[in-house]
């Protein structure tokens, strides 16, 4: 079983033809609301984006939890924290290769960011990656705890359980030992102009 989760509406246009491109079953993970455009680059199957590059930590996003995190790039930025941030669409077959190399280079840890349990998502599949090519690194989990989640609005659950731009700052602070202020960036994403050009993001793994 394949499964793809969008992050943007770059990623929203162009997944269904990524899984067409599979042979055999695909889980699609799609926000149901209206979603940023982050990218100007569609998706593709297995290839990791580089948002950042740094060697403080390691950032691992997936889905909205992108759009989020990106909010807190100015307060890492003010506090001299620098942050390889790495963002998932492949999440099975999971590019654990590519998780292990970036874990290797960084100084502190690997913070794991995503709008899922963290029981069994991909904060569970990075330690299983860490692990098993014997990478000591700090892990922290951000995403929703072993609770049945309640309804309500997207702001208010991810503050609600711990995995808005606010709590990765504070995972930030306990992953470097650096205190960092919290100066959020407001929402610049929008469905027509990308947050994130091509010229702005390292190459892709």
């Amino acid at each position: 079983m394949t499964i793809l989760e969008v992050g943007d509406a770059s990623e929203v246009e162009s997944v269904m033809d990524v899984a067409e491109s599979i042979d055999g079953p695909v889980y699609v993970r799609m926000w149901r609301g209206q979603v940023p455009r982050l990218f100007s680059t569609p998706m593709k199957f297995g290839v990791v984006r580089v948002l950042s590059e740094g060697t403080d930590f390691v950032l691992i996003t997936s889905g909205i939890c992108t759009e989020e995190s990106l909010k807190a790039r100015r307060s890492f930025k003010a506090a001299g924290v620098a942050v390889k941030h790495l963002h998932l669409s492949t999440i099975v077959p999971f590019p654990s290769n590519v998780i292990v190399k970036a874990a290797e280079k960084c100084k502190y840890g690997v913070i794991v960011m995503e709008n899922h349990s963290i029981i069994g998502g991909v904060g569970s599949a990075t330690a299983e990656a860490l692990a098993e090519a014997g990478i000591g690194r700090k892990l922290i989990r951000l995403g929703v705890p072993g609770v049945y989640a309640h309804g309500a609005s997207c702001d208010y659950l991810v503050a609600e359980y711990g995995f808005d731009s606010t709590a990765l700052i504070r995972a930030a602070e306990s992953l470097t030992g650096k205190q960092i202020a919290v100066a959020v960036e407001t929402e610049e994403g929008s469905t027509n102009q990308p947050a994130l050009s091509a010229e702005e993001r390292p190459e892709d793994l």
